[in-house]
């Protein structure tokens, strides 16, 4: 059985998680629960759970509180929070699972599912939490979390030179010429690299502005990078890329 705690301060929303986890009948066993953050630190030292889902706002402060004392992270994570909440993007960002509140049964249902498949894959805590936490504290990542279908990645941002929309996936092509086929679509990522570097120019492309070598302006207009790749700009983003390019040469 693997084992969960959960920790959430709406007793009701906490009893109503506990009876959906059991009631799945996936193979987990909440073996503890909690309502604020003193308690929550004692209940994952003496539990020494497999899996933890976390409310972000609790009693005596949040989650992240929890999860910046303990002197070992060795659990899974699932964050839940209200739509809009500041911290959705840190959590994308280092590709931690979440549910939005209150909890929808089918989305709770997938994450469970996608928790037990996942249960013995292996996972760089300590790179997911940093990158979670410089994103909160507003500091500057210099590694990404990209999603493949088997296992997550933590990429250098500058090392990445374009992105391509492949149906509901995305490729991300580095500077290498390595290829990863990330299980998220290109929008996921252009809400989280920065948008002073990354630009979307073209429905299905994202180039890193660094890595432009030349613009081409016959056939309809092109961008050459320094790979030698060729990407197509479309005439609505090409006057704004343009400008882009300038105010970069100026700087």
């Amino acid at each position: 059985m693997m084992k969960v705690v959960v920790i959430e301060d709406q007793v009701q929303l906490r009893r109503n998680l506990i009876h959906q986890i059991h009631q799945s009948n996936l193979g987990f066993e909440v073996i503890g629960e909690a309502h604020s953050v003193s308690s929550g630190i004692k209940i994952i030292l003496d539990c020494k759970p497999d899996i933890v889902f976390f409310d972000i706002e609790i009693i005596e402060g949040s989650s992240f509180e929890i999860l910046d004392v303990l002197p070992e992270i060795n659990f899974k994570t699932v964050f839940a929070t209200a739509h809009g909440h500041f911290a959705i993007k840190a959590i994308k960002y280092s590709a931690f699972d979440f549910l939005l509140k209150p909890f929808q049964p089918i989305e709770l249902k997938q994450t469970l599912v996608k928790l037990r498949d996942e249960f013995y894959k292996k996972d760089d805590y300590k790179a997911k939490f940093e990158l979670l936490f410089n994103e909160l504290k507003g500091k500057v990542n210099q590694k990404i979390a990209i999603s493949s279908l088997d296992t997550i990645r933590y990429i250098l941002v500058d090392k990445i030179t374009r992105l391509e929309a492949d149906g509901s996936y995305c490729s991300i092509i580095l500077e290498s010429s390595e290829v990863i086929i990330s299980s998220k679509n290109m929008r996921h990522f252009e809400q989280l690299l920065p948008i002073q570097q990354f630009v979307k120019v073209h429905r299905s492309h994202v180039i890193n502005l660094n890595y432009v070598d030349s613009i081409i302006k016959t056939d309809g207009g092109f961008i050459k990078l320094f790979s030698g790749d060729e990407i197509p700009i479309s005439r609505r983003k090409k006057e704004k890329f343009l400008k882009l390019i300038e105010s970069k040469q100026a700087g």
